[in-house]
C-alpha cells in the first residue's frame, strides 16, 4: 500500500532543529511502514505514494478518485456551497460513501472506531475481510426493508479512509468485487492543514462540477448524479440510502 520511502543520504542538519526534522522523517517512514498491506489489494494510497495507480483522476481536494464504468458519484455540497459535505458511489444496487478522517500520530484510528461503532451498533459484528477488520450489520431504511451494510477503515499516515458499503457490495459477489477494486484505487491526500482526530479532511469541487457552474449550464442544483469516468451529470433520481453520516 505505502511504500517506505528511502532515506536521504544527505545527513540532517544539526542543532535541535535539524534533529526534530530528523525524527519526523523516521516517524513517517515507519507510519508508512506500518501501513503497509492489505490482502488481496494494494490500496488505497497516501498522494506520496509513487506506486499509485496511472490514471486520470478527479481531483476532489482530499480525495483523488479514478472512475470506472458504470460507477456514478453523488455529490452533496454544503450549505454555503464551497465544499462536498458528503460524496457518494453507486453501482447497481450498491452504494459506497467515502470519508477521510484526521488521525494522530502512530495511532491506529480505525481500531478506535471500530470498537465505538461495534459498542454502539446494535447486532454488529467484526469479522475478517477484504481490507481487514471490518464491522457488518443490517440497517432499517423502512417497515420491512433491511439492508446489509460494511464499514471498512484503512489508516494511513495522518489520515483514515472510511467507506461505508451498503447493500449486496456489504455481502459478495460482482458488486462487492467492483466496489473493493475502486476502492483500492482511491488516494488520499491529508495535507497539512490541523484538525483534531475524527474530524474530515474537506473535499472541495473541481472546477467543472462547482454549485454555481453547473446551474450556468442548466443542472439541478443540490444532490447531484455523475458519471465518474466522463464527469457528466447523470440525470436520475435515487432514493437515498443509508449512508451514516452520524458516524465519526
Amino acid at each position: 500500500m505505502f511504500k517506505k520511502r528511502e532515506k536521504k543520504k544527505e545527513e540532517a542538519g544539526k542543532g535541535p532543529e535539524g534533529e526534530r526534522e530528523k525524527r519526523e522523517g523516521e516517524i513517517e517512514e515507519e507510519e508508512l511502514a506500518e501501513a503497509e498491506g492489505v490482502a488481496g489489494h494494494s490500496g488505497p494510497y497516501d498522494v506520496s505514494d509513487p506506486d499509485a495507480p496511472k490514471g486520470e483522476y478527479l481531483d476532489l481536494g482530499a480525495l483523488k478518485i479514478l472512475g470506472k464504468p458504470g460507477l456514478s458519484m453523488r455529490l452533496t455540497p454544503s450549505e454555503d456551497k464551497k465544499n462536498i459535505a458528503d460524496l457518494s458511489f453507486t453501482y447497481g444496487s450498491s452504494s459506497l460513501q467515502l470519508t477521510l478522517l484526521a488521525s494522530p500520530r502512530r495511532v491506529k484510528f480505525w481500531e478506535e472506531l471500530r470498537e465505538d461503532i461495534l459498542s454502539s451498533q446494535k447486532g454488529s459484528r467484526e469479522e475478517e475481510g477484504v481490507f481487514g477488520p471490518e464491522v457488518f450489520f443490517t440497517t432499517k431504511v423502512r417497515e420491512g426493508v433491511e439492508i446489509p451494510t460494511r464499514i471498512v477503515g484503512v489508516d494511513g499516515p495522518r489520515w483514515m479512509l472510511r467507506g461505508i458499503f451498503a447493500g449486496p457490495a456489504a455481502v459478495g459477489g460482482e458488486e462487492k468485487s467492483f466496489l473493493d477494486d475502486f476502492f483500492s484505487t482511491v488516494i488520499a491526500d491529508r495535507g497539512s492543514e490541523p484538525l483534531a482526530p475524527g474530524d474530515p479532511v474537506p473535499l472541495f469541487f473541481p472546477p467543472q462540477l462547482l454549485p454555481q457552474n453547473m446551474e450556468k449550464a442548466g443542472k439541478t442544483d443540490g444532490v447531484r448524479m455523475v458519471d465518474v469516468t466522463t464527469k457528466q451529470s447523470v440525470q436520475e433520481t435515487l432514493e437515498r440510502g443509508p449512508m451514516f453520516t452520524e458516524i465519526r
